[in-house]
């Protein structure tokens, strides 16, 4: 496979490039539609987007069982491909319906982390441990400039032509899928012949139930999106703070999708290669940080509610928040997990770290949703809140600790 390391990573690369800019030129409305609910309603549609994740993915599990790998991208991409021509007739006659907008809202979650993580699972199949440190940051970097022409597009000429960009993620998925069929990687038999199909379905269930390595990594994608969710309520009450216009929300939305991803890139590019590979820092050291850097940005959060930091520049203080967590999780912390993702077998990486990406992703949110509310309910006012989840961030830092030694053991064996 080494001879394939450079062309395969270019192709990657335009591979994440056209998924990341179909989910950046509709993210500003998603991030718009959820806004407009509030954060008190917010949890139930998370809810019930955890309880889609959980029915969808054994049919996935099976579809991976049955399918030819080299198959497996313009199947699920192309249902998906199905759903934005579906949106885009039911807006041009419903577009003001609320009910449509919270549909769309929930499918876009699902659409979201399907396709990255698919995207992913094909590709840690493509790289080791080593060259997953060294070209995953680059890979990633594409994808930054792929959200960042996405919410740039979207900022200067999109922000109220909601249809236009589902033609746009159209025309960019069936990019993806084309760049996907370039890349040239072993084609791995999922499908044992002594295998029924209800095993075939329920794998990545039995996969968390044997390996150690997985189930802690369930828990700590659990931990980091519960937190992540969190800091994302914080987020939209600071910008709903600031304007009740649903187009002005749009382009802010849309301004941090076009400024945040090339920050990351910078990081992609000249930081996570030489982190990720470094004796002094490594995975260990980006994977314990994490929760520290939460907490400092909780702090930051209980700073402007407390009218101490930024009181009066919420626009501000929001494209800082995320200037500083999507870069890091997207330019470090997620090139870190898909280099230890590597070290799984065939069937893990199909199965169990898509569960990982999707459901257990999806269940942090919704959880996280449940907490910032549960803690409004206990009374505390904006700035104490904030102080109240430190903890979590703290045993995510734990959390990492226990996931690098890990990685330390199956690396000497």
């Amino acid at each position: 496979m080494t001879s394939y390391f450079s062309k395969n990573t270019i192709f990657s690369g335009l591979f994440f490039f056209f998924v990341l800019f179909s989910l950046f030129v509709l993210r500003p409305f998603r991030n718009t539609i959820a806004a407009n609910i509030g954060t008190g309603d917010l949890p139930f549609y998370l809810l019930i987007i955890v309880i889609v994740m959980l029915l969808v993915n054994p049919i996935y599990s099976l579809i991976v069982s049955k399918v030819r790998l080299s198959k497996l991208v313009p199947s699920i991409y192309g249902f998906f491909i199905l759903c934005l021509c579906g949106f885009y007739f039911t807006y041009s006659y419903f577009p003001e319906i609320f009910a449509v907008k919270t549909i769309f809202y929930v499918w876009y979650n699902i659409f979201n982390f399907f396709v990255v993580a698919i995207f992913w699972a094909m590709t840690v199949n493509s790289f080791d441990i080593e060259d997953g440190k060294k070209f995953f940051g680059i890979i990633s970097g594409f994808g930054s400039l792929g959200a960042s022409c996405g919410g740039a597009l979207v900022d200067g000429f999109l922000y109220d032509k909601e249809n236009l960009s589902l033609l746009i993620a159209v025309s960019s998925l069936l990019l993806a899928i084309f760049f996907s069929s370039r890349v040239q990687r072993e084609e791995v038999a999922l499908n044992t012949s002594g295998d029924n199909t209800l095993s075939s379905t329920l794998e990545q269930f039995s996969q968390i139930r044997t390996n150690s390595l997985i189930r802690q990594f369930v828990l700590y994608a659990f931990v980091w999106t519960c937190l992540s969710t969190a800091l994302w309520f914080f987020q939209l009450e600071i910008i709903n703070n600031y304007t009740n216009d649903s187009a002005e929300k749009t382009r802010i939305f849309g301004r941090a999708d076009s400024i945040v991803p090339l920050i990351t890139l910078f990081v992609q590019i000249f930081l996570t290669a030489s982190i990720l590979r470094s004796k002094v820092l490594g995975i260990k050291f980006v994977l314990t940080v994490y929760g520290l850097i939460f907490s400092l940005a909780f702090l930051a959060v209980s700073g402007y509610f407390s009218d101490y930091l930024l009181a009066s520049s919420a626009v501000l203080i929001f494209l800082i928040l995320q200037g500083v967590m999507r870069p890091f999780e997207y330019g470090l912390n997620k090139p870190a997990r898909e280099a230890v993702y590597t070290t799984l077998n065939s069937k893990e990486k199909y199965k169990s770290t898509v569960f990982i990406d999707t459901f257990t992703n999806r269940f942090g949110d919704a959880s996280g949703g449940l907490l910032f509310n549960m803690l409004f309910s206990l009374g505390l006012v904006a700035y104490i809140a904030p102080l109240a989840i430190i903890p979590l961030a703290i045993y995510l830092m734990y959390l990492g600790l226990g996931i690098s030694k890990s990685v330390s053991v199956v690396k000497s064996k």
